[in-house]
């Protein structure tokens, strides 16, 4: 069993230094990324604030007053947008490093086919410069909550353990899926289709408890349910931590992590010559 362990392990820790050995070179794309993004439109970088706040406007106004979508007794009194708010945060960071990530090898093919660069700095480059819009975010978060309910608990501190796996987790699907899109090319497709789907599987917009209770464990099988529990636990304090719920966020965030190196450093040596 320990050298399966040995096996499995040491080529990823040694992919994982390889990623450490180049981080000024992972910062100069994490910059270029950004910049991209917003340089050359009229109000640049406030696009990060603005966006952020018209999706969750967009979405109140659809499941709040359009389909009419109420809180159970299990939430109590907690404010509808404050929960959405907290619910929709890691989902639109995690979805949108899937998202972006899955054909940022084909998009940047001069760099890949021209020179030994180490493309697996390419995801990594992408969850980073969605970690500043996902953090402008979380202020924006801690802004509301301080509105609405005056306070933030101590509960809070909570809220840099479940980023720290869920950037974990989706940087290791960034890793599989760009690496296997270069090989099989509807994979973008097909990740938009589950993104999609896991989104409602997600209880973003409806509460756990409004699920009947026979549906309750296969909802639980979502590692990001309890992401979304995590942060409205964080955030709005509503109930004491599932110890459960954050060990199964915790093993699942490094087993991903762990298979993602393993698979991009495995598919990675065909690169240059399939792009």
């Amino acid at each position: 069993m320990s050298a399966k362990r040995e096996f499995l392990i040491q080529p990823a820790k040694r992919f994982l230094a390889d990623v450490k050995n180049n981080r000024y070179m992972l910062w100069c794309l994490v910059v270029r990324d950004f910049k991209s993004r917003y340089t050359g439109s009229f109000i640049g970088f406030f696009w990060a604030v603005i966006q952020p706040i018209v999706t969750v406007i967009t979405y109140t106004f659809v499941f709040s007053f359009v389909l009419k979508v109420r809180l159970g007794p299990a939430a109590g009194s907690q404010n509808f947008v404050l929960w959405l708010l907290c619910g929709l945060s890691p989902w639109l960071f995690f979805s949108e490093n899937l998202i972006r990530s899955v054909g940022i090898l084909s998009e940047n093919k001069n760099l890949i086919t021209k020179s030994l660069f180490p493309s697996e700095l390419l995801p990594f480059s992408i969850l980073l410069s969605n970690l500043v819009n996902h953090l402008i975010m979380g202020v924006i978060i801690v802004i509301a909550v301080l509105i609405y309910q005056k306070n933030i608990t101590l509960l809070f501190f909570y809220f840099p353990v479940y980023l720290f796996f869920l950037s974990l987790a989706s940087l290791g699907i960034s890793w599989l899926i760009s690496s296997i899109n270069v090989y099989v090319k509807d994979i973008g497709q097909i990740i938009i289709v589950l993104i999609n789907l896991w989104f409602f599987y997600t209880p973003i917009v409806y509460e756990p408890s409004m699920v009947p209770a026979n549906m309750q464990f296969f909802l639980k099988l979502n590692p990001m349910y309890f992401v979304v529990d995590g942060y409205r636990l964080a955030f709005l304090g509503l109930e004491h931590p599932q110890w459960k719920g954050m060990l199964v966020v915790g093993v699942t965030s490094v087993f991903i992590t762990i298979l993602g190196a393993l698979v991009f450093k495995r598919l990675k040596l065909d690169f240059a010559e399939l792009l």
